[in-house]
């Protein structure tokens, strides 16, 4: 029978799944290779690899069905990140050298920075606003597109535990 649960552990354990999908997330994306090159179209190329092998790890933590959906499109280079009612839209513009990203809250448009990873800085907002400077890395991209996502409950804490009579 299902007891109802107290709401302060329910949170808690919302918050500790949360917080665990971020550092998932994080180990998957931080290993990422320097861009092979100095130009937005190869930054970019970068960025995409770093949402790939991250959306594999968070798909295999959700599981492929629920999870998040990477496409990228060639010509012109394009990225699509779908999680449920969510989407972020990344489209690269090669002749200023700057990514125009749409979609969770994100819109504006990014430039690379100069980092070992691909992160990107919104210039759309002025140097007064909250989160000027901040870079958005491809970990940053799926945590915001993740945001809500819920691990499956452990089968194990279902059992009775190690005293049964």
């Amino acid at each position: 029978m299902d007891e109802p649960q107290n709401p302060i552990v329910a949170m808690a354990e919302k918050i500790r799944a949360r917080r665990d999908l971020g550092a998932a997330i994080d180990s998957a994306t931080a290993d990422a290779a320097a861009p092979p090159g100095d130009d937005a179209a190869a930054r970019f190329g970068a960025l995409g690899d770093v949402l790939a092998v991250g959306t594999k790890r968070l798909n295999a933590i959700l599981g492929a069905r629920t999870g998040v959906t990477l496409v990228r499109l060639e010509n012109p280079p394009r990225i699509r990140l779908r999680f449920r009612d969510r989407r972020i839209a990344l489209d690269l513009d090669l002749v200023r050298q700057l990514v125009i990203v749409s979609g969770a809250g994100l819109d504006g448009e990014y430039q690379f920075l100069d980092a070992p990873t691909p992160a990107l800085m919104n210039l759309s907002k002025f140097s007064t606003d909250e989160g000027y400077r901040d870079a958005v890395t491809g970990s940053e991209l799926l945590k915001t597109i993740s945001d809500g996502a819920q691990l499956p409950r452990p089968a194990h804490l279902d059992e009775p535990g190690p005293m049964r009579f």
